[in-house]
């Protein structure tokens, strides 16, 4: 019962301190400021998304490569995106507008797991693509 007591003793010497230096910190009524981290991110379109489409995009890198009808684009794997002739442009655009809203993001993270670069300009329509509600 002592034993008790004691331990009751010190619970309270100690918890007594810490409980008003946290009240003196974080006064009743006002809710402690929470910092969310900040992500970094290189897309120009991240500022309209909930998540950051490049985070997204390094997500599931290591499951297979899912193809949207798209398998005759494997042949332009190693093309720089300045490098494509104005017929393949045309090619990419066929695919690019063919797909779903929600398939456009997957889309794209198929390509990055194929090692395949879309062209500049396919590009900058995908991110307008992507930026459309």
């Amino acid at each position: 019962m002592i034993a008790s007591l004691i331990l009751l003793a010190i619970l309270v010497a100690v918890g007594l301190p810490l409980w008003y230096l946290d009240r003196k910190k974080h006064p009743a009524g006002e809710d402690p400021e929470i910092i969310e981290p900040k992500q970094e991110c290189t897309d120009d379109c991240c500022t309209t998304h909930d998540v950051c489409p490049s985070h997204e995009l390094l997500t599931g890198l290591d499951e297979p490569a899912v193809y949207y009808d798209d398998e005759h684009l494997d042949r332009f794997l190693g093309r720089q995106a300045s490098a494509y002739q104005p017929d393949e442009i045309d090619e990419w655009r066929d695919v690019l507008y063919t797909l779903l809203p929600a398939d456009r993001m997957g889309w794209c993270k198929s390509l990055k797991k194929r090692g395949i670069t879309m062209p500049s300009a396919i590009h900058d329509e995908f991110l307008m693509l992507l930026n459309e509600p």
